[in-house]
Parts: C-alpha cells; structure tokens; sequence
C-alpha cells in the first residue's frame, strides 16, 4: 500500500451489481490503493459443482485517498453508486480491518476451505432435494468432496457434496 500523507482514509465504496472490477481499473489510474477481495468457493454452476471465484462483498470495494482532494472523482466515476457513509458525509474505514482484510487474502482472493464436521455433529443440508433437512455428520469420503450423513427425519444415510451442509451446532 502506497505512502500517502496523513489526511489519506480508506472509505468503502458502493458499484453498481458487477462492477467491482472495472471501478477498480478506473480507481488505480487515479494512483488510488484499491482492495476488491474476492472469495473462491464451491458453487453450483448449471446443476454443477465448480470452483468460483466472486467479490467477497458483492458491489463494495475499498478505496483509500484523500476526501477533500479525490471525494468528486470517486464519487462520480463510472460504476460508482455512492461513498458509504452517513448522512452527506463519507464514513472512514479503520486501517486496521482493510489490514486485517488484505492479509487474509493470497494475490486478492480468499481461499474458503471445504467445512470440517465431526461424527455426530448436527447439519442442516442448504442446497438439493433435501434442503432444509436436519441431517446427523457420518463421515467424510476418501478423494472427495462428499459426505455420508444420516437424515433425521427418515434415518436413511445419503451421500451429498460437503457444501450443501451447514453446522447447527447441536
């Protein structure tokens, strides 16, 4: 991150649906510090399970300059719905959470590990025919990205993909 004078702040700011990146672009030619920290995930694509990789905070970006000096051509650049904030006046970010943000991610994105669950553990199936379902953890399966788990309501054990379940900390 650049050396700025003192009156520099990082401000979050809000784009229009996808277009995180291209403000981005237009933010760095001003010489602004930009993070846009995307996530890369498992998501269903077209009924398929594929790596993605998305904006950790969908039309939000962070963007550090002077307010006095750089408010009108961040606030009016392409893409740009507004400078968060309260009332007519842009609100800071804290140096420390950009900081925090930034040295979480690995060349701008976050990895986000499969979830980890133990035998017994309660589970609420999210995604597929059983969404919604309160499911007991079996076990993880060799080589995969699947799971056993045992449906409560029916006691039948089903193999689903791990990232349709999410922990109800039973």
């Amino acid at each position: 991150m650049g050396d700025y004078p003192k009156d520099c702040s990082w401000y979050l700011v809000y784009t229009k649906p996808h277009n995180e990146d291209k403000v981005c672009q237009q933010l760095s030619r001003l010489k602004l510090d930009i993070l846009n920290p995307k996530i890369s995930e498992k998501r269903y694509v077209r009924n398929r399970l594929k790596d993605v990789v998305s904006p950790l905070f969908p039309c939000y970006i962070f963007a550090k300059f002077e307010y006095a000096r750089d408010y009108r051509m961040v606030k009016y650049g392409r893409g740009v719905r507004n400078i968060v904030g309260f009332g007519n006046e842009a609100s800071s970010v804290p140096e420390e959470i950009v900081a925090s943000i930034s040295e979480k991610t690995a060349q701008g994105v976050i990895d986000m590990p499969p979830p980890r669950y133990e035998y017994g553990e309660g589970v609420v199936i999210s995604e597929g025919p059983f969404e919604g379902l309160d499911a007991v953890f079996i076990r993880k399966m060799d080589g995969m990205e699947r799971v056993t788990v045992l449906l409560k309501a029916m006691n039948v054990r089903l193999v689903i993909d791990s990232y349709s379940l999410h922990g109800v900390g039973i």
